[in-house]
């Protein structure tokens, strides 16, 4: 039972980065352990000002082990390794500054800014979009001439696919 549920909390985190779409995550009141590591790993997050994210797993003798890998990916090593070792909540304010959220609203409008958001995301062209999260995802963690080869190849690929008759 706890592998299965090792697994399938796995690659829910993993899903985000393979979906063609933005994922926007709205927090609003608390989202502690699993709900703030599904929300980090989305693609952005809006979150409420007094609302609290937090890993406070070690305080009940367990390891934040599957929202580690997206954590240290968000934040980075130090930031990454406070929020998970120590278990303490940080506000909308805090959450920013580490670059756990992309934006911070009063309580209140949480829902409504992470649909505007979904909503502007909408306006590019699907194609284009799908291929951006792609590529953004791709390049991520590889070394920096890899990551340029790889975007040199993908502008090469577009710029050819608007080349042909039907896009002319």
């Amino acid at each position: 039972l706890v592998e299965a549920r090792a697994e399938l909390t796995m690659q829910l985190h993993l899903v985000f980065s393979k979906m063609a779409k933005p994922v926007v995550t709205a927090i609003n009141g608390a989202a502690m352990g699993g709900g703030a590591g599904l929300a980090v790993a989305a693609d952005l997050a809006v979150m409420g000002a007094g609302a609290k994210l937090g890993y406070p797993e070690t305080r009940h003798g367990i390891v934040a082990a599957i929202v580690m890998a997206n954590l240290v990916r968000q934040v980075g090593r130090k930031a990454a390794f406070e929020l998970v070792s120590l278990g303490e909540p940080v506000d909308g304010a805090k959450a920013l500054a580490l670059g756990l959220v992309n934006r911070v609203v009063p309580d209140g409008e949480v829902l409504a800014a992470a649909l505007a958001l979904a909503e502007a995301l909408a306006q590019a062209k699907p194609e284009a979009m799908a291929a951006t999260k792609q590529l953004f995802h791709e390049v991520a963690d590889l070394p920096l001439a890899e990551a340029l080869e790889r975007g040199r190849e993908r502008s090469e690929e577009h710029t050819s696919q608007l080349q042909s008759p039907m896009y002319l």
